[in-house]
């Protein structure tokens, strides 16, 4: 009954997509998620299998293939660290410039690298609530003002020595990005990745107010007449409103919804995209020598200094050697980490979302709203899980549980299927 709607070039065996109905219908009436949209490719080409379910509240507007799901931290690998992707190959960055480069630095963060952001070895900590103080700052500030605060905090470990999870590891990130490519992320994102690549379906959503007076209940975005709907996250407490279309991440939020860490916003189809195209450029299927050398140099000069804009490319083809080793589990002093830079891999220790099946030749990211994606390079399958499960609130964690269930139902169905 919650099926909304299926697009299915490539199949599924009958009784796969029965269990694939059943086990969504039932997360959605143990109050998982209220909705879900899930695509299922079998190599790096238009052929999937595409289903939603639910709605984007109770009782609300059906997910479509167009509904927004708040990507949370998907931003990380699908924006942030394909931008450093283009930083590098423009010079703009050296994946083994120290963070002093950029912003004074404490004597003990010194060692911290671009390389050890985006394989979260840089020893910061997971997460800490910033936006208390930011919110005292006017708006323009509070940039500046976080990567100080970031690299106050005190680090969990010494920089390189082992890869621990940071979120504020990829703020400060951003942050780099932003100033040595001139530009926020939501207009780098736009012109060097999504509008080159045509995809409509992912961008950022910016919030103009943001406030002490803007912490009041406000009637949510929930749809503008002839715009596409958003699936709704959580009842926010500190906002007094259910949100939609509004990055659940306050350390975002605060940043008026722009940041390295969260921010993006987007359905499966545009996650497909973006993916596509660098498992292509990885597979060898797009070859190019230089990422700019088919550009005249009148529409696309380089930047003559670290800092100075960046005039985006028609198309951002990175050289497969960058994206083969973006998509490389990198080496801390403990010896080999699950994360590649930028993209994360199956865990290899206990518990995986993945299932059983997912190769160790695979990335892949989660987010905190209830999406993920995971894209096994050697059995060529990638599967795009989008839902809200912190609707409406972030105690629900049902989706821990399902996860690994329907990745195994997912394999269990292509293998039956193609062998894989």
């Amino acid at each position: 009954m919650n099926a909304c709607s299926k697009s299915s070039k490539l199949r599924l065996p009958a009784d796969s997509e029965s269990r694939l109905d059943a086990e969504f219908n039932e997360a959605i009436c143990r109050g998982v998620f209220s909705g879900a949209s899930i695509l299922i490719s079998g190599g790096p080409k238009p052929d999937f299998f595409e289903r939603t379910w639910g709605s984007v509240e109770s009782s609300g507007d059906p997910v479509t293939f167009s509904t927004r799901f708040d990507l949370a931290s998907l931003t990380k690998p699908l924006v942030t660290a394909p931008l450093c992707m283009i930083a590098a190959e423009r010079g703009l960055v050296n994946l083994d410039d120290p963070v002093s480069r950029f912003f004074p630095t404490p004597a003990d963060k010194k060692g911290i690298t671009i390389r050890n952001l985006l394989s979260h070895s840089s020893g910061l900590p997971a997460y800490e609530r910033l936006y208390p103080e930011l919110i005292k700052l006017p708006p323009e500030a509070r940039r500046d003002a976080l990567a100080s605060m970031i690299l106050e905090t005190p680090l969990d470990s010494a920089p390189g020595r082992r890869a621990n999870y940071s979120d504020l590891g990829f703020i400060l990130l951003g942050l780099i990005v932003e100033r040595q490519m001139a530009g926020r992320l939501d207009r780098l994102a736009r012109d060097f990745l999504f509008d080159p690549l045509e995809i409509d379906e992912l961008h950022f959503c910016p919030v103009e107010k943001t406030d002490a007076e803007s912490l009041v209940a406000a009637p949510p975005r929930r749809r503008v007449p002839g715009s596409v709907t958003y699936a709704a996250t959580e009842n926010c407490p500190w906002r007094k409103r259910l949100l939609f279309g509004e990055v659940d991440d306050k350390n975002a939020w605060i940043l008026n919804g722009v940041s390295g860490q969260a921010g993006l916003f987007g359905t499966a189809r545009g996650i497909f995209k973006l993916l596509c195209f660098l498992w292509n450029i990885y597979e060898g299927n797009i070859m190019d020598t230089s990422p700019f050398e088919r550009i005249p140099a009148s529409v696309c000069p380089p930047p003559k200094a670290a800092g100075s804009p960046a005039t985006a490319p028609r198309r951002p083809l990175w050289r497969r050697e960058t994206v083969r080793l973006f998509w490389t589990r990198t080496e801390v002093a403990e010896g080999t980490s699950d994360w590649c830079l930028g993209f994360d891999t199956p865990s290899r220790k206990g518990y995986s979302s993945t299932g059983r099946y997912f190769s160790d030749d695979t990335v892949g990211h989660l987010g905190f709203t209830g999406v993920s994606f995971w894209l096994d390079l050697k059995k060529r399958v990638l599967v795009i899980l989008l839902t809200n499960r912190v609707y409406p609130t972030r105690q629900n964690d049902g989706i821990r549980q399902l996860r690994p269930v329907l990745h195994d139902l997912i394999m269990e169905a292509l293998a039956a299927e193609g062998g894989r």
